[in-house]
């Protein structure tokens, strides 16, 4: 990740100077900042600090380009942005801020990586690339294993580091966090903190966190603290709390007192297997049925009516293009159904399910039609019951053993063709 920008020396990459900014309600007007002066450098990490209604806020929503100065002048990264409107300032936003918040604003139904590759999407970057970017960002805040695991499989800590992560993926030279650690424990939240740390130090990313705790502040190396809309404080720390050796010295988790109710249900929870699989849903099936029905249609008709092929190749064609046509639907579907990739286990499933069920009743409609009707259709059918009789005439066991043999290699093509047409994006 390249997250330093390129800065004529002695440009601040933030720098505000007298700005203000003022709402108009019902009850008058409200000064939310005033006469702000405000210069911050590339690799610092500043912390702005103050209670509620003090206007830090506000502070973040004009350094990261949410909202326009009333009065006053601002430069990101060498840009004047006070002035711009609309798409020209979120051009820039896009391009130079990555924003972290207290909720961490994950798509609930989609994984990590996913979440991780929604800012490139949205660039217009290609499937291949997005991805590429979005798993190597995840390795770098330590969640490489969870790539494809939903919110509901992550803890609160690993939720915030997918949002940290997704703030990152565009590699943003300002990283602007609201209250990170908000919604976490004491643990989690020097968790969060030493990471910030480590992009700090390591990557040189200029990070600007917004907190009420004095405790989070004392991570950055320079504290600011505002009051009514003021600056009232500018503190640069020697030594700030260093939050991986604060982590460490906190004693390990089976050690801490915990509640005995909460104690207990964890162990209920232990003790009750837990499903994490959902079933697939049997609109999954009729959606495949539909594309294979489908392809082998439009397979034969081009066949048939356009090249003019035999009407036994259009068959054997139009059955190949139906099965490819069938998996990619049920991939597709799937997908969409379940809010995720489908997994291996599950492919294996649709494989068999669909054999068992649409392939095994639609061979049985089939059989019943051949046995009433003399098309050229149902010509094959006859052979094919001819062959069955031929090697039921060996035996029982040698027509289980065959049709055995047969089921198990229509599931293996057919999990294989869903495999490779998985939808991966």
């Amino acid at each position: 990740m390249a997250a330093v920008v390129s800065l004529a020396a002695g440009v601040p990459l933030i720098r505000l100077s007298h700005v203000s900014k003022h709402y108009g309600t019902g009850e008058g007007i409200v000064h939310a900042m005033r006469d702000v002066d405000l210069t911050i450098q590339q690799g610092e990490f500043v912390a702005i600090i103050g209670a509620s209604g003090s206007g830090k806020s506000t502070m973040m929503n004009v350094l990261g380009c949410l909202d326009r100065p009333s009065r006053g002048s601002y430069e990101l990264a060498g840009i004047d942005v006070a002035d711009k409107h609309g798409d020209a300032r979120a051009v820039v936003r896009n391009r130079v801020v990555g924003f972290v918040f207290q909720g961490f604003n994950l798509l609930p139904r989609t994984t990590a990586l996913e979440n991780v590759e929604l800012p490139l999407q949205y660039r217009g970057v290609g499937a291949r690339d997005r991805r590429r970017r979005a798993t190597a960002v995840l390795e770098a805040v330590g969640l490489g294993s969870r790539a494809h695991h939903t919110q509901n499989q992550l803890s609160g800590g690993q939720q915030q580091r997918v949002a940290i992560a997704r703030a990152l993926v565009t590699d943003p030279p300002l990283l602007l966090a609201d209250e990170p650690t908000g919604n976490l424990d004491t643990r989690t939240s020097l968790d969060v903190l030493a990471l910030l740390q480590r992009l700090n130090r390591d990557l040189g990313i200029t990070v600007v966190l917004v907190t009420h705790e004095r405790e989070i502040a004392e991570c950055a190396s320079r504290i600011i603290e505002m009051r009514d809309g003021r600056i009232v404080g500018d503190t640069h720390l020697r030594e700030p709390v260093d939050a991986a050796a604060a982590l460490a010295r906190l004693p390990p988790i089976h050690d801490a007192v915990r509640d005995p109710e909460i104690e207990v249900a964890i162990k209920e929870r232990s003790a009750t297997p837990s499903v994490s699989r959902r079933a697939i849903p049997l609109s999954v099936f009729v959606g495949m049925w539909v594309g294979e029905v489908c392809g082998e249609l439009a397979a034969m008709a081009y066949l048939s009516f356009i090249l003019r092929v035999h009407a036994s190749t259009t068959l054997w064609v139009g059955a190949i293009f139906g099965e490819v046509i069938k998996a990619w639907a049920g991939a597709l579907w799937a997908r969409r159904a379940l809010g995720r990739r489908v997994t291996s286990d599950e492919r294996w499933e649709m494989a068999f399910r669909y054999t068992i069920g649409v392939s095994g009743l639609g061979l049985a409609l089939a059989t019943a039609l051949a046995m009433r009707s003399r098309s050229s259709e149902a010509l094959h059918l006859y052979s094919l019951l001819d062959w069955t009789a031929g090697l039921l005439a060996h035996g029982k066991l040698t027509l289980l053993a065959v049709v055995a043999a047969a089921f198990a290699g229509i599931v293996v093509v057919r999990y294989a063709l869903l495999w490779a047409l998985s939808a991966r994006r």
